[in-house]
């Protein structure tokens, strides 16, 4: 294995045609110099330099080395830079797993932020479940993911997995425009208890949450469908077949068809929250997404509903 120390005393050399410049250069002696020569041609098995009355030059096996050796140099100093700007946040790749709904708004809007003042940092996406976002982020497979809980379903947080909040995001409840409790201002769960439902979770450990909600309120969801295709659920759900619990986080990508009115139910409501390695694993360029993330889901704000 070659050397880069030794490596950069040959360049040196090559650079100056001397072994006492090139010790001056490097602030080393002409002895250090000439055993660090001596050291290279047994590792490389040939030799690289001759000696003149003038100085040295190189051989043909020297010549080649040293402009190897210039490529290795430059990919150590894109190497040092690329790590000084993942360092300080600027650069690098940034992996991030995002569940469905916070696809629709949150996540776009925020990206697309971040990417204007930091054009240099690679942002990966990936759609995942909480769960499964959560159990990567513990083994550093994302750098951060976006993350909800419910009362009635606890979020189980690793160890070495810290949580940010970002916003409290109240479900809604989607009606046909045509449904007879289209023109409440506000609807209780109990007033639904005799529709059926189209259930946006088919997958994951949420997928409890609409039935533990409706038994706290006496009665068992008559539930006709389960997918966790938004545009399936607002489609099935303009055309009569169904209700559904519509995040405040999707309103702005709700179809002018559907009437979508707030719930009295404290149990529908989540916490949004950003999930990352904890302490020094957290990269710099992770902080300032989640900086994005809250300033969109400040701007984003309480869900505006026509009355």
């Amino acid at each position: 294995m070659l050397d880069v120390t030794r490596l950069r005393v040959l360049r040196e050399v090559a650079r100056s045609g001397s072994l006492t410049r090139a010790a001056a250069s490097l602030s080393f002696t002409i002895s250090a110099v000439s055993q660090q020569i001596a050291v290279l041609e047994r590792e490389a098995g040939a030799q690289l330099l001759v000696r003149h009355a003038r100085g040295v030059r190189l051989t043909e096996a020297g010549r080649a080395l040293v402009r190897h050796a210039e490529v290795i140099f430059a990919e150590l100093r894109a190497a040092e830079t690329s790590l000084a700007a993942i360092a300080d946040g600027a650069g690098g790749r940034l992996r991030v797993g995002s569940f469905t709904t916070a696809n629709a708004t949150l996540l776009p809007r925020a990206v697309s932020a971040f990417q204007q003042r930091f054009p240099d940092v690679e942002v990966d996406l990936t759609e995942m479940d909480r769960d499964e976002a959560m159990a990567a982020v513990a083994v550093h497979e994302l750098d951060l993911a976006l993350v909800y809980e419910f009362p009635v379903v606890p979020l189980e947080v690793p160890a070495n997995v810290e949580l940010t909040p970002l916003l409290v995001d109240p479900l809604l409840v989607a009606l046909p425009p045509d449904h007879p409790l289209a023109d409440r201002d506000r609807l209780r769960l109990t007033d639904l208890a005799g529709d059926r439902w189209i259930q946006g979770v088919h997958h994951g450990s949420t997928i409890d949450v609409l039935p533990r909600a409706c038994r706290a309120a006496g009665f068992e969801p008559r539930i006709a469908f389960r997918t966790d295709d938004q545009m399936t659920v607002r489609g099935l759900v303009a055309a009569g077949l169904g209700v559904a619990l519509a995040p405040s986080l999707t309103l702005p990508a709700t179809p002018s068809g559907l009437v979508v009115r707030p719930l009295n139910e404290p149990s529908l409501t989540r916490t949004v929250a950003a999930a990352t390695p904890a302490g020094e694993y957290r990269l710099p360029a992770a902080a300032a997404m989640i900086e994005h993330l809250h300033r969109t889901g400040t701007d984003l704000g309480p869900p505006c509903l026509p009355v």
